[in-house]
């Protein structure tokens, strides 16, 4: 007896080392405690779509350097070597002291080089504004990475209070439970003293078998929930990421203030207008086209040829180029650019009115939010004073098992209402914020400032 106790020791010692040691018994590690504003920084991180965006304005910025350059001297240099078989000659025809014949005019075989400097002095506005469409255009693509931002935060904050609210549902779920163990055993006593009928405790076992079935659907839906919140924050899907309670902080806007808020901040509506703007020179730079381009060279050409005076010879030229007729491409390429423009001014329109809807909706959604959670939190305490007499009164034998599970029914549907509720208002808050452009504001402005020229 006493080598078989021995044996079991060394068995369970050896278990626990194995937990505890062996890489493959590995327990789960603790979960990551997370607040929203580490949660928005590692989206703003790690997040594919932002890096995306990044990297747009990133190759806007290189448009601009490249519309600049038309700006400055363009320096070209050119090195050849020439082979002829014959080289070429000047043909005198007719008589004289020369008589007819020729002499060279160049080497056999020579090399030369030309260097030239270009300058454009004035092509009526086109380059200028090709320019000046490169920086609005790079200024946009920034605002339009600010909006990705913007948009990446809004669904980081809703996937945190859904996970949030779903954790909470759970607590809720395994409350009713515990609860309705609790009336399993009074039943199964009172029956027992042969007070009440078995019908008691049938009654009180269908229903924890019920609320056990909702627990279990609850916690799948809180893994679901939390799975894709850390899909969204790059992390392992099946992290058991931990999130602490928050309260998004909003100022009591009036409808009117928050719509006006929108309008001036909202970054998908300012790069809409910045748009419109690099349409219109884009529309000059086209036009530009009808008209002459004047433009300055001058360089140094060299060519070793033992015919020529002089091998080397500086030059400098003032020009002008013109094309008189393009085809009718010209007149289709501005009218083109004119009909982007309009197409423009109609999506910001457009974009425009959805603001002021976004702001709308986002308004009426925490002002409903906020009325549920004060018209709830009053049924939470009734609902629970509710379960207590009903319980008292099954015990006393003067109510029934029905009341008491149908006092337990509505206090678990008045829990759910609660906490939907709550956090309904936070994410109604974080949706408020994001329709006013705002929303950035929940992370530390050093970590989500953006640069516009």
């Amino acid at each position: 007896m006493r080598a078989r106790n021995c044996w079991r020791v060394l068995l369970c010692t050896l278990a626990i080392y194995g937990v505890t040691i062996l890489p493959g018994w590995a327990a789960t590690p603790p979960g990551r405690h997370l607040d929203l504003k580490e949660a928005l920084r590692l989206a703003w991180k790690a997040n594919p779509n932002l890096r995306i965006s990044r990297l747009q304005a990133l190759i806007a910025g290189q448009q601009v350097v490249r519309a600049r350059s038309g700006l400055l001297p363009q320096v070209n240099t050119q090195v050849s070597q020439t082979i002829y078989d014959d080289p070429l000659k000047f043909v005198f025809k007719g008589g004289g002291a020369l008589g007819g014949g020729g002499f060279p005019q160049t080497d056999r075989n020579f090399w030369s080089s030309q260097t030239t400097v270009n300058q454009l002095l004035f092509d009526f506005w086109g380059t200028p504004s090709k320019y000046q469409a490169a920086i609005l255009g790079h200024k946009a693509s920034l605002l339009d990475t600010a909006q990705t931002r913007d948009n990446i935060f809004l669904t980081v904050a809703q996937g945190y209070f859904k996970t949030l609210r779903a954790k909470k549902l759970v607590e809720v779920a395994k409350q009713t439970v515990y609860d309705l163990k609790q009336h399993l055993k009074i039943a199964q006593d009172q029956y027992d003293y042969g007070v009440v009928t078995y019908n008691d405790v049938l009654q009180a076992k269908v229903s924890l078998s019920d609320a056990q079935q909702n627990l279990i659907v609850a916690k799948t839906d809180y893994i679901n929930t939390r799975a894709a919140f850390n899909k969204v924050l790059m992390l392992p899907v099946n992290a058991p990421t931990v999130l602490k309670d928050e309260n998004v902080v909003l100022q009591p806007w009036e409808l009117g203030q928050a719509t006006e808020a929108a309008l001036a901040h909202r970054s998908d509506l300012k790069a809409s207008a910045d748009r419109i703007r690099q349409q219109q020179k884009a529309v000059t730079e086209t036009r530009a086209q009808y008209f002459p381009k004047f433009y300055a060279q001058a360089g140094h050409f060299y060519q070793a040829n033992d015919s020529l005076l002089h091998d080397n010879q500086w030059f400098a030229i003032f020009g002008m180029t013109w094309n008189i007729f393009s085809g009718l491409d010209t007149k289709a390429a501005v009218s083109q650019a004119r009909l982007k423009m309009e197409q423009y001014q109609e999506q910001h329109q457009d974009l425009n009115q959805q603001v002021r809807l976004d702001v709308q909706n986002a308004y009426l959604v925490v002002k409903e939010t906020a009325d549920r959670i004060r018209a709830t939190k009053t049924a939470v305490a009734q609902g629970e004073e509710n379960l207590r007499l009903n319980e008292e009164r099954y015990r006393e034998s003067v109510g029934t098992a029905t009341d008491v599970i149908d006092a337990e029914t509505l206090l678990t549907r008045t829990r759910v209402n609660f906490w939907s509720a709550v956090y309904d208002h936070q994410m109604a808050k974080s949706q408020m914020l994001w329709a006013i452009g705002a929303i950035a504001e929940l992370m530390p402005p050093e970590q989500t400032q953006t640069h516009v020229p």
